[in-house]
């Protein structure tokens, strides 16, 4: 038979241990304050769907909850050894933030590392980069990356990033001075969606 006492005596120590640990852990039953924050990572759609031979094209290198990196590819083109490009994109959005040249013109082990200028002007990149004699002309196999721009977030929103014919000539030159025959738009860019 359990009396009061011996009822006391069998559901006493476990009741405290529980309410201890209950007072310990913090009893907030929801996780606790250190719970990873998620964000939507910013994306760069590109529009042209199949590059064709001689395309140059803008697509995402990569994508994080600040930044997006928008890689400069071109498409099966030889003779490749000076190139020029304006890109136009979203102020409001998204600030130039720096570059990374690409392994196109690095082709080869060169003699000379490529000289690369890049410089904002209002809302576009302008990008100017070249190979220096002895080093020949290199050639893209596929869809092989020039450069890579980086930018950083400003503001939420989705805006179109591309190549800007109104600003500096988008052009590809061989070493002899002879324009390739490069195709830099109409719609070799694509939207930038910012969460």
């Amino acid at each position: 038979m359990i009396n009061r006492r011996s009822a006391g005596r069998l559901f006493g120590p476990p009741l405290i241990c529980v309410a201890v640990a209950l007072v310990v852990c913090g009893c907030s039953g929801g996780g606790s304050g250190s719970d990873p924050v998620t964000c939507t990572s910013l994306s760069f759609d590109r529009a042209l769907a199949t590059p064709a031979s001689g395309d140059v094209y803008l697509d995402q290198a990569a994508g994080t909850c600040s930044t997006i990196d928008i890689a400069v590819l071109v498409n099966n083109l030889t003779g490749i050894w000076s190139v020029s490009f304006d890109i136009s994109y979203p102020t409001g959005l998204l600030s130039y933030q720096s570059y990374t040249l690409g392994p196109l013109l690095q082709k080869g082990a060169p003699f000379y590392a490529p000289i690369v200028v890049v410089k904002t002007s209002g809302s576009d990149v302008q990008v100017t980069m070249t190979r220096l004699h002895p080093d020949p002309p290199v050639g893209a196999t596929g869809s092989e990356s020039l450069i890579t721009l980086s930018f950083a977030r400003l503001a939420a929103g989705s805006a179109s990033v591309d190549f800007d014919t109104g600003g500096i000539s988008d052009i590809i030159l061989d070493d002899n001075g002879i324009s390739r025959p490069a195709a830099f738009g109409p719609g070799h860019g694509g939207m930038v969606v910012v969460p």
